[in-house]
Formats: structure tokens, sequence, C-alpha cells
């Protein structure tokens, strides 16, 4: 009897030829191209062809409408350096995707498009900007990574780290930013729980937490 690991190998042969020549199909009309090449395989017959495909397609191994198959995907060289790059640097967006690897706007959406069907990547919304992460990483962190390569909280978060509490105009004045600007990116800090507000009277003032920071520090390297 021949194994299923064995019975998929074989399908997915058969499959990749008939998506060479017609990307769109029909269960029915792909089943039936596979099953009339596996006749001197007795162990796979219809039902077992159905179900096969049906596992390709909810693995993503294989889409309607593209020939490509995820097996394809990272073979194109400059798809695999994008995907390697997006592994690396969470929270990228497109226009450093294309400063990066020199590409057009069309030719890097067509390689980020295909990665992100066959789930090597992931997009996300985050203040406006579609930003790409390796499919699998925890969303939970999502705007830690994102935030954590911005500039200005980088600017931030070093002119904090001298241990004290600090108002919003000593460091918008120390970092010559627009005091709005400055309480945008600390209400950001504050909710991922990297900065803390202490009440003084009627003020508010803002410490690091260096603990955390440092944690933040560690995931977002890899460590």
């Amino acid at each position: 009897m021949i194994a299923s690991i064995n019975a998929e190998n074989v399908v997915l042969g058969i499959v990749r030829e008939y998506l060479s020549k017609k990307p769109f199909f029909s269960m029915k009309d792909i089943v039936e191209f596979v099953n009339n090449r596996v006749r001197h395989y007795p162990d796979i017959n219809k039902n077992r062809i159905e179900l096969i495909i049906k596992s390709f397609i909810k693995k993503r191994v294989i889409i309607p409408g593209t020939k490509l198959m995820k097996k394809d995907i990272v073979d194109n060289p400059t798809r695999n350096e994008i995907y390697k790059y997006i592994k690396q640097n969470p929270a990228k967006n497109i226009n450093e995707i294309m400063k990066v690897h020199n590409l057009g706007s069309n030719l890097a959406l067509w390689h980020l498009s295909a990665l992100e069907k066959f789930q090597f990547i992931r997009s996300k919304k985050i203040r406006n900007q579609c930003v790409f992460f390796k499919f699998g990483l925890d969303p939970k962190f999502d705007e830690l990574y994102y935030y954590m390569t911005n500039d200005i909280v980088q600017s931030i978060i070093n002119f904090m780290k001298n241990d004290r509490s600090l108002k919003i105009t000593e460091i918008a004045d120390g970092l010559k930013k627009n005091h709005n600007t400055i309480k945008k990116y600390l209400e950001v800090l504050t909710n991922l729980k990297l900065v803390e507000i202490e009440k003084e009277k009627s003020r508010e003032l803002y410490k690091l937490n260096k603990e955390r920071y440092l944690k933040a520090v560690k995931l977002v390297r890899g460590g």
C-alpha cells in the first residue's frame, strides 16, 4: 500500500503540471485530470484525490487562480530576499522594502502579494501605514515592533534614560519637537507600558520603565 505522504507527492506532481496550463480550475476538473494520471496507483481513488487537493488549498500549498505553488515562492531570488528582510526586520512598510531592494512599487507589490497569499508574511495597518510581518509572529507584539523602530520614539526613549520623571514640555524642548507630537508618542509608549505616568500635584510626569524597555529591546532584537 502506498503511504499517505507518497500519495500526496504523486498528486502534487500532477497538480503542478495541471496548474502550468490552467491556473483557474474547478475541483471537478482537476480531480478528473489527476485521476486519469494515477490509474496505476490502485490506492489513489477520486475521493482520496479530492481530499488531498482540498488539503493543499487549506494549507495554501496551491491557490486557485495562480500557477504558483508554495514551494515556488521563495525560489525566486528577489522574493526570497524580501522574505528574509521582513523576517529580520518586522513592521517595515512597502517604501522601506522598495528602497532596500531597489524595486518599483508594482514589482514590490507583486512579490509581497505572493508572499502574503501563501502565508509567508502577513500585513497590518498601524497608524495609516501598511506594514509587514513574518506569518506566525504573535500579533500582540505588532505595535511594539512598529514603534520600537520609530525615530521619534527612539529619541524620546533615549532622552528619558536618565531616570528622571519629566514633563511633556521638558521632553519637547529638549528634543526641539512639537509639544503635541511628543504628547502623541508618549501616549503610545504609555499604552505599550514602556513609560509610566506619575502624578505630582496637578501635573503629569513621565518616566521610562527601564525593565520593560530592556525586555522590549530583547524581543525586537530576537533575543
